[in-house]
């Protein structure tokens, strides 16, 4: 991780629903589609929505926003003023993905009953409205 004045400085967007994945529709492959290194975010791959049949896009180079100065990210940057930042980007995130364990299933956090959406705070929101107590513990 890359850090400067004790903040973290880079941040890797990952997401599902791409074509040609291992996993069955709509969760297809899960990629990097995005990276932010500083206030620069490079957008590697687009998809208008998460489980729909639109095709992802990629992009070349990236789409570049400055995220303080854009944070709606509605003005992309001109590649090539940030040809480095590019090129520094795109070898974090190919370091990143070779770091990946693949052999157990990705993004195995969505399994985590902590993270399961709260609706129900009587019961400290781990919702036994979706998930048997059984189901839970099974899942630590």
């Amino acid at each position: 991780m890359i850090t400067y004045k004790g903040r973290r400085e880079l941040f890797f967007f990952w997401r599902d629903g791409f074509q040609n994945g291992p996993l069955p529709a709509p969760y297809g492959r899960f990629d990097v589609v995005a990276a932010k290194l500083g206030r620069i975010k490079a957008w590697i791959w687009t998809k208008s929505a998460h489980f729909n049949a639109d095709v992802e896009v990629y992009h070349d180079p990236p789409l570049l926003f400055d995220t303080l100065a854009d944070p709606a990210e509605a003005s992309p940057l001109d590649p090539s003023d940030y040809q480095e930042t590019i090129v520094r980007i795109l070898d974090l995130v190919k370091e990143h993905k070779a770091t990946v364990d693949w052999s157990s299933p990705p993004l195995t956090m969505g399994r985590n009953p902590k993270n399961i959406p709260c609706v129900d705070k009587k019961n400290g929101c781990r919702t036994s409205k979706i998930l048997s107590d059984d189901v839970l513990k099974s899942m630590e």
